[in-house]
C-alpha cells in the first residue's frame, strides 16, 4: 500500500511540474507579408528551448523559407519551453488570379491582331460624303459625314453626339462606322 501511495505522489508531483501556459492563434519571430501565399509546411510537431522566443525560432529554422506558426500550444517543464505548433512557409506556386474580375469590353483580348480589318463589303459600303453612326469606348455614340477615308481610318465632319448637339470633327476606325439609316 506504502509502494502505491509513494508511486501516486511522485507520477502527481511530475505532473504538477507541467504548465499549460496557453495557446496562440499566429506567432512569428520572422517579417511576413500579408499579400504572399502561404501553404502548410509541418502539422502539430513539437519543439523544446529555454525560452519561448527560442522555441519559436527553432521551429522555423526547421523549415526553408517558413514565416509564421498557427495554432500554437505552449506548456513549461522546469525551466524548458515547450510549442506544439503548425509551421507555415511561403507557397511555390503562384497565387491564383481573382476569377470574378469583369473584364474592359474594349480591350481586345491576346493572341488577336492590334487592328480589326474590315471586310470588303463595309469598305464598299462606306464612301466620302455618306452619313453614318458610331458607338466607339473613346469618341462615344454619334453620327456626321465621312470626309476622307485613308488606311482603314474615316475623317468625320458635321458630327452630333447622341443628344443631337454638332461636336469636333473625329477620326475613327471603319469598323466601328454604319451607314446611317435614312428617315
Amino acid at each position: 500500500m506504502k509502494k502505491i501511495i509513494a508511486c501516486v505522489a511522485l507520477l502527481s508531483l511530475m505532473v504538477s511540474c507541467t504548465k499549460d501556459l496557453g495557446t496562440l492563434q499566429n506567432v512569428s519571430t520572422k517579417d511576413f507579408k500579408t499579400d504572399q501565399q502561404y501553404e502548410l509546411a509541418l502539422k502539430q510537431q513539437s519543439f523544446t528551448a529555454n525560452s519561448l522566443e527560442a522555441s519559436v525560432d527553432l521551429a522555423l529554422k526547421s523549415v526553408p523559407n517558413s514565416s509564421f506558426l498557427k495554432n500554437t500550444k505552449i506548456s513549461s517543464k522546469g525551466k524548458k519551453i515547450t510549442i506544439v505548433t503548425d509551421v507555415w512557409s511561403m507557397s511555390k506556386r503562384k497565387p491564383e488570379k481573382n476569377k470574378d474580375l469583369q473584364l474592359n469590353k474594349y480591350k481586345k483580348p491576346k493572341g488577336q491582331s492590334s487592328q480589326k480589318r474590315p471586310s470588303a463589303e463595309l469598305i464598299a459600303k462606306l464612301k466620302k460624303g455618306m452619313q453614318v453612326t458610331w458607338d466607339h469606348p473613346k469618341a462615344g455614340v454619334g453620327s456626321g459625314v465621312i470626309v476622307s477615308i485613308s488606311d482603314m481610318f474615316a475623317q468625320i465632319e458635321k458630327v452630333l453626339d447622341k443628344d443631337g448637339k454638332p461636336g469636333k470633327s473625329v477620326k475613327l476606325p471603319l469598323e466601328v462606322l454604319k451607314p446611317a439609316k435614312r428617315r
